[in-house]
């Protein structure tokens, strides 16, 4: 569960700038400072995402992460499942299969909204561990009940 937890607070690390390039969705520019830099790029082929982070990003060690979501739904959501992908410096680390909406079993609160709501999801992660360094790539993918990809971020966090 620890592991799981770094991973989702590395890839909930977000947003502000963003760099086009074509044929794909752009770049977001979320920290870029000495001791980290993080980016991170839809790869849902219909919808670009989007993640504020309510920290600032020299915080990040001494501070619990507050990471925002919001996703406008395309399709309704009464079971969802997220798949998370690590690779650090290249390497395979870490491959998750988790459900987190299943019928009578609501794991999350979103569970049961509607196409055209927006999931609107705040939450509060551990700070980041110190003496952490390497190149983190991670993808996450939510697939709902018919197997539509409700988002998918593929992400890139340097901790120098």
């Amino acid at each position: 569960m620890k592991i799981l937890s770094v991973a989702i607070t590395l890839g909930m690390v977000f947003l502000p700038s963003a760099n086009t390039q074509e044929g794909h969705w752009p770049v977001h520019t979320v920290c870029n400072t000495n001791k980290i830099r993080v980016k991170y790029r839809s790869c849902d082929p219909l919808q670009d995402i989007g993640f504020t982070l309510l920290s600032p990003c020299a915080q990040l060690w001494t501070e619990p992460i507050k990471p925002r979501l919001i996703v406008p739904l395309r399709q309704s959501v009464d079971e969802l499942y997220l798949s998370v992908d690590v690779t650090l410096d290249g390497i395979p680390t870490l491959h998750l299969d988790e459900p987190l909406c299943q019928p009578n079993f609501p794991r999350y609160i979103n569970c049961g909204s509607r196409k055209g709501e927006l999931i609107n999801v705040d939450g509060t992660l551990d700070k980041l561990p110190p003496h952490l360094t390497g190149q983190y790539n991670l993808i996450f993918s939510a697939i709902n009940q018919n197997g539509f990809q409700i988002a998918c971020v593929n992400s890139t966090i340097e901790l120098l």
